[in-house]
């Protein structure tokens, strides 16, 4: 039990998240009880809702999947990212407006040159440098990384600074979170691309049902208009319980997540130092070995001669 918390924690999480359809997202002031109809909806009463479900349903089969002990293997990780993106994207389709316009403001262009770099940076590290040690040097890193950054802000102020664009939700969905796949599945170790997803998940997951508190509210004064005419005011309506329940079961599976990442990460650190040491014993030993024959060898050459002499 002791062992297995953090994976009990990322099952748990989003079938708590899941189940927040069952309760209240919104609810009017009890001042207007009577007076409005309806004067709170629930969670399947509600679009919102039903994207709550399927996050969670999403959430959930990521984390069984990352719970498998193949999660570690790389082809493995591979496919859960890949998953992750195709999840992500339909969920966007299905639930998010016919379209979404972005303006790719100085703050925008920053975020996303930093991605890239981010991205472009762990992969040359981890397929480059390997292969080309004269370059793993901390100025000629340096250099390589900020060359790197620079010339993406100067490539992207110009191609995009400024200009609003009207795009998909599915599209829009699909770069950014194909971008957090390639960041994940580029930084070492590799094998744990799949947990590092799943975090990010998470993440997305919170992000997207925290910033629904606004239109859980409208929503709710928009059912009032179509069914009597009028509503109560904005700063009279709030989220239900529902929607703090699944925070919480956000909130389960990030900690679980991480939990289980790190647990991860030790072991894979662990291991790597045990093979190192026991590299480094078997060259010594090696090295023993042959110094021995050589001495033999030696010995043995020069009872040989001695003997010849006599």
């Amino acid at each position: 039990m002791k062992q297995n918390w953090s994976k009990i924690a990322i099952a748990l999480g989003p079938a708590i998240v899941a189940v927040s359809i069952a309760w209240e997202l919104a609810r009017t002031n009890p001042a207007y009880n009577f007076l409005v109809e309806p004067w709170a909806m629930k969670g399947y009463e509600m679009d919102q809702g039903w994207t709550y479900l399927a996050v969670g349903v999403v959430l959930l089969l990521m984390g069984l999947a990352v719970m498998s002990k193949r999660a570690v293997e790389v082809p493995y990780s591979a496919a859960v990212v890949a998953f992750a993106t195709v999840a992500a994207t339909v969920l966007a389709v299905v639930y998010g407006p016919e379209t979404i316009s972005i303006t790719f403001s100085g703050v925008i262009i920053a975020i996303l040159t930093l991605i890239l770099t981010l991205v472009i940076y762990r992969t040359f590290k981890s397929l480059v440098l390997p292969r080309v040690p004269a370059l793993n040097r901390f100025i000629i890193r340096m250099v390589i990384g900020l060359g790197t950054l620079a010339a993406l802000f100067f490539i992207l102020s110009l191609s995009l600074g400024g200009s609003t664009v009207d795009v998909s939700p599915g599209l829009a969905t699909f770069v950014a979170v194909g971008l957090l796949g390639l960041f994940a599945l580029a930084t070492p170790p590799h094998g744990l691309a799949a947990n590092r997803m799943l975090i990010y998940a998470s993440v997305l997951g919170g992000a997207v049902i925290g910033m629904s508190g606004g239109s859980l509210r409208t929503t709710l004064l928009d059912a009032q208009v179509a069914t009597i005419g009028l509503s109560g005011q904005y700063k009279d309506v709030q989220v239900g319980m529902g929607w703090f329940i699944a925070l919480l079961g956000i909130m389960i599976l990030f900690v679980g997540s991480v939990a289980l990442w790190a647990t991860r990460r030790d072991l894979i650190i662990a291991r790597s130092r045990a093979k190192e040491q026991r590299a480094a014993a078997e060259k010594s030993a090696r090295e023993i070995r042959e110094s021995y024959e050589q001495y033999e060898r030696e010995k043995a050459a020069a009872a040989a001669g001695a003997t010849t002499s006599n």
